[in-house]
């Protein structure tokens, strides 16, 4: 399965609406913008508005997320809107190991000023699994045994966060409906196919420095199953393609979940790399296309060679079987086969006991040790010698 991706699964086509603006304590200055980061209350209900204009106000600034080294120079593969004074690094790197992912990938983090509040982009991934114990099909992609979001969210934070335990799983419906459209189901000769999109949050708790602290991860996975059953049980084989993560950190009770989907909700792809790379993709899709279809045709030619050799040994053993079995028989009852196209079948068997058979034109059959009989001059008719059958 091959994903071309136009843009951040966690900032499609979002920017910061105007319900994320509140009152400025300051006029904005080019670039800029400012975000009540209002606290959800008991229940889940907002703070008092004028509350959290007066303590919980934050600028923010944009950042690029920028792919240095993919093209011929480099490109923001994306901006969002980071609070002012926070330290971002990373960006779009591409090398050997990304093969799976079309040779590249994204690492990008910024962090508060004191160290203690993060937001990441965290890396695409895709596995492969199947009940068959097949190695995964795609150079440089991981065998893996997640076949849900939870799972690979799960395995996804004990990879970022050492020792990182999860406290709570959701499932992101409102994600799940922006990429709606790879959900499909395809019929095939032996079975289907049948990709669908999973999306969830998790969060966690970690130790950092001696710090309590507390984290959320959020992903996409394209999820493809192809089911076949050749008549000897059906056999599956799963593929996940997790599209780049959206991560936050702060410590325990300073979790800020409205800041933190204020910076997500901010993530917007530029049209330029977002261009640059789909085109990339599909040339990737395209030569493993083409490689495919040359790999089916190999398989299907040297499948039908096989077949022709098969079908010759097979019709050459069972001919020899069968002149096997002939002369056998012959042997037993003291005869030999002749080809003669004027007998019924083609052939006629005469007795084994005599070096030479000889056809008259009048239907007669002559049988004779002399090699020098001839039939015209020593019978007066006209023949044609026959020669044994093999």
């Amino acid at each position: 399965m091959r994903i071309v991706l136009s843009i951040f699964a966690f900032g499609l086509v979002v920017s910061c609406s105007r319900g994320d603006v509140d009152g400025q304590s300051e006029p904005a200055k080019p670039g800029a913008m400012t975000v009540a980061a209002m606290p959800l209350g008991p229940g889940g209900s907002q703070g008092s508005p004028q509350r959290a204009a007066a303590q919980n106000i934050m600028r923010f600034e944009r950042a690029e997320i920028v792919d240095a080294s993919g093209f011929e120079q480099p490109l923001a593969a994306s901006t969002l809107f980071v609070p002012v004074g926070w330290q971002s690094q990373g960006g779009v790197f591409w090398a050997q190991q990304f093969m799976c992912t079309n040779g590249y990938n994204f690492d990008w983090a910024a962090r508060s000023s004191d160290g203690a509040m993060s937001v990441a982009i965290l890396p695409q991934v895709k596995w492969e699994t199947n009940d068959y114990g097949a190695a995964p099909s795609t150079p440089g992609c991981q065998s893996a045994p997640y076949t849900d979001v939870r799972a690979y969210l799960q395995a996804l934070v004990q990879n970022w966060k050492s020792g990182a335990r999860v406290i709570d799983f959701r499932r992101r419906p409102d994600v799940e409906r922006e990429l709606a459209s790879y959900n499909q189901r395809t019929p095939m000769p032996l079975g289907e196919v049948r990709n669908w999109v999973e999306a969830g949050e998790v969060l966690f708790a970690f130790t950092e420095n001696g710090r309590d602290m507390r984290g959320s991860a959020a992903a996409a996975v394209v999820f493809s199953s192809m089911v076949t059953d050749a008549g000897m049980g059906p056999m599956q084989a799963l593929t996940g393609f997790a599209f780049p993560g959206f991560g936050a950190t702060a410590p325990n009770g300073q979790f800020d979940f409205a800041l933190f989907e204020a910076i997500r909700r901010s993530i917007k792809a530029s049209p330029t790399w977002t261009a640059r790379i789909a085109n990339h993709n599909y040339n990737i899709g395209r030569v493993a296309l083409e490689e495919s279809q040359k790999r089916a045709a190999m398989i299907a030619q040297s499948n039908a060679e096989i077949s022709r050799i098969r079908e010759d040994a097979w019709s050459a053993y069972q001919e020899s079987a069968d002149r096997r079995a002939r002369e056998f028989g012959e042997a037993l009852r003291g005869v030999a086969a002749y080809a003669d196209a004027d007998a019924p079948g083609g052939t006629v068997e005469l007795s084994h006991m005599y070096d030479n058979a000889w056809r008259m034109n009048d239907g007669t059959y002559v049988l004779t040790n002399d090699p020098n009989f001839e039939p015209w001059r020593d019978l007066g008719l006209e023949g044609r010698r026959l020669e044994t059958v093999k």
